[in-house]
């Protein structure tokens, strides 16, 4: 056996023990809820929208406040120096009335220009500001906020109709200070059931979010080392955000925040928890091309690397081992030694040194990649979201593709993404363009009662106006401009298409015996 070899087997065992671990646990920590607690009290919740030229997904979020089943609460959009329809579509659809707002003056933040509240919905308010970006903006609505919980939320997010119902029974216990809820693939999802059905760069998405979320956050939750609140749908104790000074200026602002929640819980609140909430969940709009997904990945790696960076020698013991370890083997390691196996790899098959045992391996980490593939589909059908038995079949089929297409990528972010963020001398955000293509709710208002937020919203005239401003654009394809466009077109032809006939052929034979057994579960 060659030094090499053994140098990498105790790292690789410890990565199989840790991944096997979540796996085992996630799966018996878990049970079939989808109850809702209904008898406890409504905290006031502020629910924080920053939004820089987000006019084609504003009405699709309008849309999840109108559904929402919780009355106590206040939105306030933060519109972030847009350059685009967003301002005027805001005083528009909100019949917005300039009026003074005063702030807290806790948090620090660009100029705020003007502050508006809705004539129709007094309990929406506007604030207009010099753009600072996404961690700037949301330090603006949470100094203008008045609840005791601070919701923040991506402009294309759409909250399911019990996420706060969900997230204020957790916030009852007084040693939470921070939490999230899940984060669901939007495109995956019409009015609010899931499906399989997309092409493979949806499917690969949605399985990654299955897992960060149904399995690892799940556990990660259980043992005290969250390190990540999603941006997209975060939920906060207010005295902990202010004491915690607010975001800071990073492009990682959502880990650079935890991180800071688990600092302050080390050194102050020493029984202070951060929670992942499954049962409380959005829909967010992931990348449709492999273009726009490198920008997110690689942005994604340069925020945990500009996050660490804050937390230099000194501060790193202020965590806590525990939170330090499981961020090694979570955000470190599987990005190194993706990067060192398909090098080993290929070098070994070049020159045919590659021998039995890391063969071996390498199989029995295959499997268990599967394993925690399909495990977390099993997990969120304990949570409501249940696939016809027919789609575990393809879920399984895929996950076995990916590892050797569309996964290969994961080691090409973390690589680009970390050179990138050493050579760059300017980290910007490079914000991604939405399409607004998802749509979770119908178009007209399934509740009775409406609420007094925006119960009244009237969607056919929010969609119409919002029409007669933007122009959808049409789906095209673009020609390939990079190794991951290119490698998308070469396995999409070459293998996923055939597969997918192929299962399709097959489902269509087996339709009729199966059919009894591929009836979804009701949802909620």
């Amino acid at each position: 056996m060659s030094v090499f070899l053994i140098i990498c087997l105790i790292p690789w065992a410890v990565f199989f023990t840790i991944q096997l671990l979540y796996l085992v646990l996630a799966l018996k920590m878990t049970k079939k809820d989808t109850s809702i607690r209904k008898d406890i009290e409504e905290s006031k919740m502020s629910i924080l929208v920053p939004a820089y030229n987000e006019a084609k997904v504003l009405a699709s979020c309008f849309t999840g406040f109108q559904n929402l089943d919780y009355k106590n609460f206040e939105l306030i959009l933060i519109n972030d120096g847009s350059d685009d329809e967003t301002m005027k579509l805001l005083v528009d659809l909100l019949d917005l009335k300039e009026e003074l707002l005063l702030a807290k003056d806790k948090l620090a933040y660009n100029p705020v220009i003007r502050t508006f509240v809705s004539a129709t919905y007094p309990h929406v308010k506007v604030l207009d500001k010099v753009n600072g970006g996404k961690a700037d903006a949301l330090n603006a609505g949470a100094d203008y906020a008045s609840g005791d919980i601070i919701i923040t939320l991506d402009a294309d997010s759409i909250l399911q109709k019990n996420a706060l119902t969900h997230i204020n029974e957790a916030m009852q216990d007084p040693n939470v200070i921070a939490g999230g809820g899940k984060v669901h693939v939007g495109q995956m999802y019409k009015e609010s059931k899931p499906s399989f059905k997309g092409n493979g760069l949806t499917r690969y998405q949605l399985s990654d979010y299955m897992l960060s979320f149904y399995v690892k956050r799940f556990v990660q939750s259980k043992f005290g080392v969250v390190s990540v609140v999603s941006g997209a749908f975060g939920a906060f104790k207010a005295f902990a955000l202010y004491e915690a000074g607010g975001y800071k200026k990073t492009i990682g602002e959502d880990m650079e925040i935890t991180l800071r929640m688990q600092q302050l819980i080390k050194n102050t609140y020493t029984k202070g928890k951060l929670v992942f909430v499954p049962k409380a969940e959005c829909y967010t709009e992931v990348p449709g091309d492999f273009k726009s997904l490198s920008k997110q990945r690689v942005r994604w790696q340069k925020g945990f690397i500009d996050a660490l960076k804050m937390y230099h020698k000194g501060k790193v013991e202020k965590l806590g081992f525990k939170l330090v370890f499981f961020i090694f083997i979570d955000s470190l390691l599987p990005g190194v030694a993706g990067i060192f196996t398909t090098a080993f790899l290929a070098y070994g098959f070049i020159t045919a040194t590659v021998s039995d045992l890391t063969l071996l391996l390498l199989a029995m980490t295959a499997v268990l990649q599967i394993t925690q593939r399909v495990g977390s589909y099993v997990v969120s059908n304990r949570y409501g979201h249940a696939y016809p038995k027919f789609d575990y079949f393809k879920i399984t089929l895929f996950s076995a593709i990916e590892l050797v297409s569309y996964r290969l990528l994961d080691a090409y972010y973390f690589l680009y993404g970390s050179m990138a963020y050493v050579l760059e001398r300017e980290h910007t955000w490079n914000k991604l363009e939405r399409t607004g293509i998802v749509s979770i709710y119908p178009t007209e208002p399934t509740i009775s009662t409406p609420l007094p937020l925006v119960g009244a919203l009237p969607i056919k005239e929010v969609a119409m106006e919002i029409a007669a401003v933007i122009t959808p654009t049409p789906d095209f394809q673009e020609e390939p401009e990079t190794v991951p466009e290119l490698l998308q077109e070469l396995v999409t032809k070459t293998v996923l298409d055939p597969i997918e006939d192929l299962v399709a052929e097959v489902s269509q034979e087996s339709f009729h015996a199966a059919q009894g057994d591929e009836q979804r579960m009701n949802l909620h």
